[in-house]
């Protein structure tokens, strides 16, 4: 038993097998799974979860509802001023006249509407009427508080408060629940 020539039709590890003249097929082998394994799973592109943007147009159409209601809410608090109990709702002021609560609906119809938009996916456009509705409730509550008493001193009523309060909220739950938007125009600073 001496050394003898080595086997043709042998090849290193990663190099393709030479060719041999006594295939007739012509067919090579391909390694599919590895030995004793099973093929590599093909990995799926995670789907961004819509879970934020939902609790986000949950509430929004809650703060729009509320905010409505807000405008039949005493506004001021005459206490009993001049001997009687007076009340001025937003949209009946003391003296009778129609007050300013229609403003407070025109601005809970238009954060209904920013959900509906962020339902639609057009969540940019909804994210800003949203912001821009919310902080209106609240200027609309400063504004009516500071400026509506004229030279009645009166505390605030309950619908002033509540319109302050959900105006604000509104603005941090655009901010903390809406997708962020990230400016891929502008180089990094």
């Amino acid at each position: 038993m001496g050394v003898s020539a080595p086997d043709p039709s042998w090849s290193a590890p990663g190099t393709p097998p030479p060719y041999s003249a006594d295939r007739s097929t012509g067919a090579t082998f391909v390694q599919s799974a590895p030995l004793g394994g099973s093929a590599p799973v093909e990995q799926m592109p995670e789907t961004p979860s819509d879970r934020k943007e939902l609790v986000l147009i949950g509430v929004l159409f809650v703060a729009a509802l509320v905010a409505g209601a807000a405008s039949l809410m005493p506004w001021r608090d005459y206490a009993y001023r001049y001997g009687a109990r007076a009340e001025e709702t937003g949209w009946v002021g003391a003296d009778g006249a129609l007050g300013r609560g229609w403003i407070a609906v025109i601005l809970a119809v238009l954060i209904a509407a920013s959900g509906v938009l962020i339902a639609a996916e057009r969540v940019r456009l909804g994210q800003t009427l949203a912001t821009l509705s919310g902080a209106g409730l609240a200027v609309l509550a400063i504004a009516e508080w500071g400026l509506g008493a004229g030279d009645a001193r009166t505390g605030p009523g309950l619908g002033i408060w509540v319109e302050l309060v959900l105006g604000t909220l509104v603005v941090i739950a655009v901010g903390a629940l809406g997708t962020p938007r990230l400016r891929t125009d502008r180089p990094p600073l």
